[in-house]
């Protein structure tokens, strides 16, 4: 499993020779959900698919507090080799 961190979200991600696209049904379902992004891989794996973890969180909001005083997290996506 391996885990990107980027300041956009692309449309997909060239990783070992192969092109991972953006799966939005797993990632929107596990936010839904409130599932761990790691258990989501983990099932993805057992089933044959390859899957990796995108991380992002727009430059101008790194290192920024938000009203509360938390720092904003970045969203999480899972991109996934379309079969």
């Amino acid at each position: 499993m391996k885990t990107f961190k980027k300041s956009f979200l692309p449309d997909s991600i060239k990783y070992n020779n192969e092109v991972y696209f953006l799966n939005s049904d797993i990632s929107g379902s596990m936010k839904a959900s409130e599932t761990s992004p790691k258990k989501v891989l983990e099932s993805l794996k057992t089933t044959g698919r390859k899957g990796i973890l995108v991380e992002v969180l727009s430059t101008n909001l790194k290192g920024v507090t938000d009203l509360h005083g938390n720092l904003y997290k970045p969203s999480i996506w899972i991109f996934t080799v379309k079969q």
